[in-house]
């Protein structure tokens, strides 16, 4: 059995259903990358205990990364995350039931919004039970090394965007986006002529968004020929502690490359829109004026990159308004 995301459905649907259909108690993942969103999504299914080995943490996570998922761990008895000693860049999923596995798959997709949502992207495969043995191996090899998410001290890594702090809106390490009013787009975008909610609405990203944080706004791939498979799915920590599932969109060329101009939320646009408007004590659809945002305090969105294809938003207030 192959699995990928396609049109009809994603890698993260084919987990949530194969830990639905199993006669199964527990659902051990390694992957090399972890993100908040289908660690969340995944623990839905009752009576699955839910252990999850990141592979590369000791490499990649960052303080915010790790804090964001002390948070579930601590929200959630079911959920257990271990980091190794031995860097693993492995993704494989395995079902249990009393410690005996029943069903395995494994392939490219990593643990991340990124790696089960994007179409085409990765993908998985059945594992034989004839190869459980030889799987199980591997894995307690790098079970030997791991250690509890609590017992982890994060380093803090210098930013290499320090040095353009004075230059850059940057407030206390996040990127200051420009105004997101506009009558016919961005949290109004329902409101313009195109085929759209009226609750729609999009963050934009401008040109020279990129060119100062080229790292947080990453080029697009080349495969411009899969039109829907041409947009990143990210996770969005906000500061509410909020998870939400976005998407990077849309294309302008800059310097011979192709960027996202917007970032919406997945699967459907009204989800940040709604969002949005409930931060400012405003009703679902409703069109939001300028005056709406110098109540609010702010019209911007506050952006950080926190780890793999996951970023920490901030809205809240007061903080800057822009011109």
């Amino acid at each position: 059995m192959v699995f990928y995301t396609s049109k009809i459905t994603t890698l993260q649907q084919n987990l949530i259903q194969i830990t639905e259909g199993l006669d199964c108690d527990e659902l051990f993942i390694l992957s090399g990358y972890v993100g908040p969103g289908p660690l969340l999504n995944l623990s839905l299914v009752d009576g699955v205990k839910i252990n999850v080995i990141f592979g590369l943490a000791i490499e990649s996570v960052s303080k915010q990364l790790h804090e964001e998922l002390m948070k579930i761990v601590d929200a959630n008895k079911d959920i257990s995350i271990f980091y190794s000693n031995i860097p693993s860049h492995v993704k494989i999923y395995m079902w249990l039931k009393r410690g005996v596995p029943v069903y395995c798959i494994n392939g490219s997709a990593n643990f991340t919004s990124n790696g089960l949502l994007k179409p085409l992207r990765e993908i998985l495969t059945q594992v034989p039970a004839s190869q459980f043995k030889n799987i199980q191996s591997y894995l307690n090899q790098i079970k030997d090394s791991i250690f509890p998410i609590r017992d982890y001290i994060p380093k803090i890594k210098s930013s290499n965007n320090l040095v353009k702090e004075e230059v850059l809106p940057i407030v206390d390490g996040y990127y200051l986006t420009g105004s997101i009013f506009g009558e016919k787009s961005k949290i109004n975008w329902g409101h313009g002529n195109a085929n759209t909610n009226p609750r729609d609405a999009y963050i934009p990203i401008s040109v020279q968004d990129v060119k100062n944080m080229p790292d947080l706004f990453p080029a697009k791939t080349e495969n411009r020929g899969l039109g829907f498979a041409d947009n990143d799915p990210i996770d969005i920590v906000w500061d509410d502690g909020l998870v939400m599932i976005g998407i990077l969109e849309g294309t302008q060329t800059i310097f011979g490359e192709r960027f996202p101009n917007k970032i919406s939320s997945y699967k459907d646009k009204k989800i940040l829109g709604d969002y949005l408007r409930k931060r400012m004590d405003i009703d679902q659809g409703d069109f939001v004026t300028e005056y709406d945002f110098l109540k609010y305090g702010r019209n911007n969105i506050g952006i950080k990159k926190i780890g793999e294809s996951t970023y920490q938003f901030d809205f809240s207030r007061p903080s800057i308004v822009q011109p």
